[in-house]
C-alpha cells in the first residue's frame, strides 16, 4: 500500500532523519511522535546512551516513540508489540491475532485504545492489514 505523507510529516522525517542519521519509513505525529526506522538502524536512530532521541525530543519538545521495520509482517508487529506472545496473519482475510498476557493487554490497547489504533494504522498502511485482534 501506498503511504502518503502531508507536508508537516514530511517535515518531521526530514528533521528526524537529519538530527538522527537514519532512515525512515514512516511516521505518525499527534501529542507524540511514532517513527518506523528502517531495518537495523533502531541503534543508530537512539545513539549512544539515547543521545540522538533524547536530542529529537528537545528540539521537537514532544515524546518520540521509535520502532523498527521489517520486511516480514509478523516480525514487524512483534516489533510494534514486543509483549506480544504470539502473532499470526491472515493475508487473504487481511487480519491479524496477536496473543498477550493478561497483564499486558491495557498497555498494548492504550487509553480509549489510542495505543492499538495507531498500531492498526502503521499495519493498514505498510502491510494492507485491516485488523488486529487481540487474545
Amino acid at each position: 500500500m501506498k503511504v502518503v505523507l502531508n507536508t508537516e510529516d514530511i517535515r518531521l522525517i526530514n528533521l528526524f532523519q537529519n538530527l538522527t542519521g537514519s532512515h525512515v519509513i514512516d511516521c505518525y505525529n499527534n501529542d507524540e511522535l511514532y517513527v518506523i526506522v528502517a531495518n537495523g538502524q533502531y541503534g543508530l536512530a537512539v545513539g549512544k546512551g539515547g543521545s540522538k532521541i533524547k536530542n529529537v525530543e528537545n528540539v521537537l519538545k514532544k515524546k518520540v516513540k521509535l520502532f523498527e521495520y521489517s520486511d516480514d509482517a509478523e516480525s514487524f508487529l512483534k516489533n510494534l508489540i514486543p509483549e506480544a506472545k504470539e502473532v499470526n496473519i491472515n493475508l487473504n482475510e487481511k487480519v491479524a491475532e496477536i496473543k498477550l498476557m493478561n497483564s499486558d493487554k491495557a498497555k498494548v490497547i492504550g487509553k480509549s485504545g489510542k495505543n492499538i489504533n495507531i498500531i492498526k494504522k502503521f499495519m493498514k498502511r505498510l502491510f494492507d492489514i485491516e485488523d488486529i485482534k487481540i487474545k
